[in-house]
């Protein structure tokens, strides 16, 4: 009984959507280190995370052919 219950919970996530979560987590840390900006290790971390989010928008361009749009995630 407990296995069908635990099956029916499983959430399966499109590849596209599975690409676009870690993207705006990168975004939302963005915003949350620039909101604080007045200290001088936030600007350096926020540069490095726009750099890895590059990366990953550019990978997500590359594997399903078009921009990645994370807008509706937040």
């Amino acid at each position: 009984m407990s296995a069908i219950k635990a099956r029916c919970r499983v959430v399966r996530l499109s590849p596209e959507i599975d690409d676009l979560i870690p993207i705006a987590r990168l975004e939302k840390r963005i915003r949350e280190l620039l909101w604080h900006r007045d200290k001088p290790d936030n600007i350096s971390a926020a540069r490095i995370l726009v750099r890895e989010q590059a990366r990953l928008q550019l990978a997500y361009e590359a594997r399903h052919g078009r921009a990645a749009d994370t807008k509706g995630m937040r």
